[in-house]
């Protein structure tokens, strides 16, 4: 019975997995659709909030505790900053400034990356698959990065560099931060407030920047813009966090990245598909050594 059972739950982990990498691969296309009629601010406003919302209400027709132990909040606010707000306004600001396939590829760094903040942070070892990682990890985003360089002393280019290592380190960070606390609420509750964390602090981005300049719409101008907004609130953000943070909760970090080893595959056939990306070489070539950096990462764990 318990092998049954045990069964059951590998198979649901791998399919919530494989539904994570689906899910958020189509939306980086979905975001850059959005990105063309509203800013990064309203934009992310409006997909955290719409997402925050269904969940709450999930809640509150299933009749799913929302109560966080109170020694835990302080925790699950950084971990919002750093899992939504920070990731989501930097990737977004990213695809502004460079072809949506590479910011894909950059951002998914992310393992590599949570691998050597377990190092400095919970001063787990290294053994050599995660020094081969690390390796290759680097290699690939030098051969992303070196065509850039002659660009980087212009402020756009620079800033889109940064911006996308941020936001793969920031919610590297966030990951790290979970697993640590250990979170006892319902996943549902954790993954609610924190999208609610990144929707107010989008909107006070929103009132406090792009409102005042003039920048960007609060709601989409066409068909192609509310079709990324709704798919992104919908499923990138309200079902594609619930399903993480679950997976999260429930399996160790070096396995939930098999579902982060789909991201960017997705990612980049979703772009060139839906909005016209056409990959270089050397975006290619570190894509396939960051993809080889997930794997090793991966070999290690196991």
């Amino acid at each position: 019975m318990q092998e049954g059972r045990a069964r059951a739950a590998d198979l649901g982990a791998t399919l919530a997995l494989l539904a994570i990498g689906l899910l958020w691969g189509f939306n980086w296309a979905a975001v850059k659709l959005a990105l063309h009629d509203m800013s990064v601010w309203s934009m992310r406003a409006c997909g955290l909030g719409l997402g925050a919302a269904l969940l709450f209400v999930l809640a509150a027709a299933t009749g799913r505790s929302l109560r966080v132990p109170r020694r835990e909040r302080p925790a699950l606010f950084l971990a919002g900053l750093l899992n939504v707000t920070a990731f989501n306004l930097l990737s977004a600001t990213a695809q502004t400034l460079m072809p949506t396939s590479r910011a894909a590829i950059l951002a998914y760094m992310m393992p590599v990356w949570a691998a050597v903040l377990a190092r400095l942070v919970l001063h787990e070892r290294f053994d050599r698959w995660k020094w081969a990682a690390l390796a290759l990890g680097g290699a690939g985003l030098a051969i992303v990065v070196a065509p850039l360089a002659p660009h980087l002393a212009e402020g756009a280019t620079a800033l889109g560099v940064l911006a996308i290592l941020g936001s793969a380190w920031s919610w590297a960070a966030g990951t790290i931060l979970t697993k640590k606390v250990g979170f006892t609420a319902d996943p549902l509750a954790t993954t609610a407030w924190q999208l609610l964390v990144g929707a107010v602090s989008a909107l006070a981005g929103f009132l406090g920047f792009a409102l005042p300049a003039g920048t960007g719409h609060v709601l989409p101008l066409t068909a192609g813009g509310w079709a990324g907004l709704l798919y992104n609130g919908v499923l990138g953000i309200a079902l594609g966090y619930f399903l993480w943070f679950g997976v999260v909760a429930r399996l160790p970090a070096s396995t939930a990245a098999i579902g982060v080893l789909i991201v960017p595959v997705v990612g980049v056939v979703s772009a060139m598909l839906v909005v016209g990306d056409r990959p270089t070489g050397f975006d290619a070539a570190g894509f396939v050594l960051i993809l080889a950096a997930v794997v090793v990462n991966m070999r290690s764990a196991r």
